[in-house]
């Protein structure tokens, strides 16, 4: 056998493990918006990279028929392979959002692993299908002492901030008012670049049609600037828009 032959047959095994998985993340554990909202590209690339490229790669290079030692070396890279695809799956997995929580202006996507799931004093919150994101509101305290006694939690205690306190969380519609007050047009939005105004553009050209009241909702603890797009009447989600959701006209 060939090194190239041997090369492209350990590619096409990689493809079906690596695809296999991707398929898994994109339609059962990374609902919409959640695989844009929370960057899970990053760790898909890590995929691609070792089992995709890395791997056949190393192939190539060290296959040799009747060589000595080739058996050793291409089980060290088939167990590197494999070691990278475990590692990516187990934190896709145990990282993927399973709530999407609005927290005082913004969302989070939260995963009931980070959780005290104890906590959550709702039914409707407490079940969910494995590919279901579950909507939720966490109402700030509005007793001034218990504020306080939350704010010296997190402050002081170094407890976790609203979106993953669910002893705060009540269902999505309890807050449906303070959350279409929280949300930004897109005619408000300050764009930096012709891109941003290229994004919001084609949004509105894809959903105004059908949602004549858009509105956008930032999304926090992520490197990017993106906000989730929603129906402002109905609080469907549209999709990701990725453009500075933060800045608005006279802010």
């Amino acid at each position: 056998m060939s090194r190239y032959r041997a090369s492209l047959i350990h590619l096409l095994i990689s493809a079906v493990l690596v695809g296999n998985v991707i398929g898994v993340v994109l339609w059962v554990w990374y609902p919409s918006p959640t695989f844009e909202a929370v960057g899970a590209f990053s760790i898909i690339r890590l995929l691609i990279a070792v089992d995709l490229v890395l791997g056949p790669l190393l192939t190539l290079i060290v296959f040799k028929q009747g060589k000595p030692g080739l058996k050793f070396d291409l089980a060290v890279i088939v167990l590197t392979q494999i070691a990278a695809l475990v590692y990516g799956t187990y934190t896709l997995y145990t990282e993927k959002p399973d709530y999407m929580v609005f927290a005082v202006d913004r969302l989070e996507f939260v995963s009931k692993n980070f959780i005290d799931q104890s906590q959550i004093r709702y039914d409707e919150l407490r079940t969910r299908e494995i590919t279901e994101l579950v909507p939720v509101f966490a109402r700030s305290p509005e007793d001034p002492e218990v504020f306080q006694v939350y704010l010296d939690s997190v402050v002081v205690h170094g407890m976790p901030d609203l979106e993953a306190r669910p002893e705060f969380w009540e269902p999505w519609a309890a807050g449906a008012d303070i959350i279409r007050e929280q949300m930004k047009s897109l005619d408000e939005l300050v764009t930096a670049s012709a891109e941003d105004e290229e994004n919001i553009q084609k949004a509105i050209d894809k959903h105004s049609a059908a949602h004549p009241d858009l509105g956008l909702l930032p999304v926090g603890s992520i490197e990017k600037d993106l906000g989730i797009l929603f129906d402002r009447t109905t609080l469907e989600v549209l999709g990701v828009l990725h453009v500075n959701p933060w800045a608005t006209k006279g802010s």
